[in-house]
């Protein structure tokens, strides 16, 4: 089986838009989202809209679109991602932050977990530092670990018997990995819509069960038509900036 995966669309139509127009002429099995189809972004609506209407999308939920809906609190998030929240629950109503409530925070499928954060907290743990890879092994039996949250693209890998462990940053646009049984594997698939790894173009990931052949490949898109939405909506302009930037 092929699946794209891909995360942290953030309400950003024109990256949602590129991605899915490739994946007409590079089809793929299933499609699944690692959450956060939701916030800083201008258009929550029509990305929902658009991931209901993708029949081979599947979605686990978010901490933005948890806080949306009201399943979580959304006391944690700093002043730029509250503010942002509060636009995207008025532009997108109730009828479609509905659509989050019934959101499982994980799919676990062919030795293939997803979720958003992390596999020892699925929707709202940081995966940064060496150590908290390590810590997440155990926390999961598939082989493989898909996540998003800290829209940084990564691979983390574990080897089986030694525990020698190694994390590898994709800074490439076409980066391919063929992945090995001996080892266990946490993969970041990075952000769609919001990109914070110095890269602007938004990341989906392929994995093939048959090869076990891994690709990161970035796609670029028109971010400043973003952009000029994001503006007439005075929405924070860190968030605005960053789209231009990856950081």
């Amino acid at each position: 089986m092929r699946y794209a995966i891909i995360s942290d669309i953030h309400s950003n139509l024109e990256a949602m838009t590129a991605v899915m127009d490739f994946l007409k002429v590079n089809p793929v099995d299933g499609i699944i989202s690692c959450g956060d189809l939701i916030g800083y972004g201008p258009n929550p609506k029509e990305c929902i809209e658009l991931a209901k209407a993708t029949p081979n999308m599947r979605s686990v939920v978010g901490n933005h679109d948890a806080a949306s809906c009201g399943r979580i609190s959304a006391d944690g998030f700093n002043d730029t991602a509250r503010t942002a929240l509060e636009v995207n629950q008025n532009l997108a109503g109730a009828q479609n932050l509905e659509y989050f409530k019934n959101l499982a925070d994980f799919i676990s499928e062919n030795d293939l977990l997803f979720v958003h954060g992390s596999p020892r907290d699925r929707i709202n743990e940081y995966l940064f530092m060496m150590h908290k890879f390590k810590e997440n092994i155990d926390f999961f039996k598939e082989r493989i670990c898909f996540v998003g949250h800290t829209h940084h693209a990564l691979l983390y890998q574990y080897e089986f018997g030694s525990g020698n462990d190694s994390c590898i940053n994709i800074e490439e646009n076409v980066e391919v990995f063929t992945l090995s049984p001996m080892k266990k594997y946490i993969i970041n698939v990075g952000s769609v819509g919001q990109p914070r790894d110095g890269k602007p173009g938004s990341m989906v990931v392929f994995y093939d069960t048959k090869s076990m052949t891994l690709t990161f490949r970035r796609i670029s898109y028109n971010y400043q038509a973003t952009q000029t939405k994001m503006r007439a909506l005075h929405l924070p302009e860190e968030l605005i900036q960053r789209l231009a930037t990856g950081y």
